[in-house]
């Protein structure tokens, strides 16, 4: 892979796709069978540095977001921690204060 090919398991596997589709677009007298086709994919893939076991993982291609909103749950519960202890000072000193 040169520098201007991308380097994630998913932009890698894009990258090949596209070449395939760019050769077999190429005129060649009559269209290529998907048989055809998808071997073109498979060569420029293989040749592309990608595994014979196709797609990455899902995980890999949409990671998860779990620990941003768990981050974002605690910072508003400690929010509101603040401004419960913050309100319930006000209030005695209004009420009970000197």
């Amino acid at each position: 892979m040169n520098d201007r090919e991308p380097g994630s398991a998913w932009e890698r596997y894009r990258y090949a796709k596209k070449n395939a589709l760019e050769q077999a677009e190429e005129p060649q007298g009559e269209p290529m069978t998907l048989d055809e086709l998808e071997a073109a994919i498979a060569q420029t893939a293989a040749s592309s540095g990608i595994p014979e076991t196709g797609m990455p993982p899902r995980s890999v291609v949409h990671p998860s977001k779990r620990g941003q909103g768990t981050k974002l749950f605690y910072r508003l519960l400690l929010f509101l921690f603040i401004l419960l202890v913050g309100g319930l000072l006000w209030w005695g000193n209004k009420h009970y204060g000197a």
